[in-house]
Parts: structure tokens; C-alpha cells; sequence
């Protein structure tokens, strides 16, 4: 009897060494980035809803849709960040050192060299970015 517990306790033990070991072992094949990334072409790109790119300058979001869209720009570390909503045919420009009204006590002063640019739009609205 001591002799089938010792091989239950061993199974059990074995089996959970290896559930947890896989999980581990594989969280870097499964982690992705959510947004699609869009590069910039003559400091110019169009965000689909849920795409995303980035600028190290100035910029104005302009809405190409037919309703309103919805604008997140996360600068530095995400601790400085803005939701906006453009109307139809609207445009918004940023200064890449302006502070967000979301923004925490600990991002003051800080220095932002990149933003990202994500069209949160439940629609179908694009968003074209000028990077100036």
C-alpha cells in the first residue's frame, strides 16, 4: 500500500511539474503585440481601427471617416497619455512635449522622445497622421 501512494504522490507531483513548466516555457511564443503597427511613408500613415504607429515629432491626427473616431496617444512610458474624439473630416494637432491632463505627478518633467499613435475607433473610421 505505501508502495502505491509513493507512486500516486510521485505521478502527482511529476504532473504538475510539467503543467507548470509548459506555460513558462511557452509564454514567449505566445505573448503578441495587439496593435498592428504601421510605418510611416513620407511622414505620412493611415491607422485602420486597432492599428497603431509611432512619431518623434509634432503631429496631427486627421479623421478620413464618416463619423467620429476616437484617437489614444501614449507618449513615453504610457504614464502621459490622451483619449481624444475627432469628428468627421476633423483634425488635432499635438506638441510631442505637451502634458496630458491623465498624466501622474511621477511623468512631470519628464522628457518624451516618442509617441504612439492608436486609432481606438469602435467604427470604421481611419485616421491619417502627419508627422511633422
Amino acid at each position: 500500500m505505501k508502495g502505491r501512494n509513493l507512486i500516486l504522490v510521485g505521478l502527482t507531483v511529476l504532473i504538475a511539474g510539467v503543467l507548470w513548466v509548459v506555460p513558462v516555457w511557452a509564454a514567449d511564443e505566445i505573448t503578441v503585440d495587439p496593435w498592428f503597427v504601421e510605418t510611416m511613408e513620407n511622414n505620412q500613415a493611415v491607422l485602420e481601427p486597432g492599428t497603431t504607429t509611432y512619431c518623434n515629432k509634432d503631429f496631427q491626427v486627421e479623421n478620413l471617416g464618416q463619423e467620429m473616431a476616437e484617437v489614444l496617444i501614449i507618449r513615453g512610458n504610457g504614464d502621459n497619455y490622451d483619449i481624444d474624439r475627432i469628428p468627421s473630416g476633423g483634425k488635432l494637432g499635438y506638441k510631442l512635449q505637451d502634458r496630458s491632463i491623465f498624466a501622474t505627478s511621477a511623468s512631470q518633467g519628464n522628457w518624451v522622445t516618442e509617441v504612439r499613435i492608436v486609432n481606438a475607433t469602435l467604427g470604421n473610421s481611419k485616421l491619417k497622421i502627419y508627422c511633422k
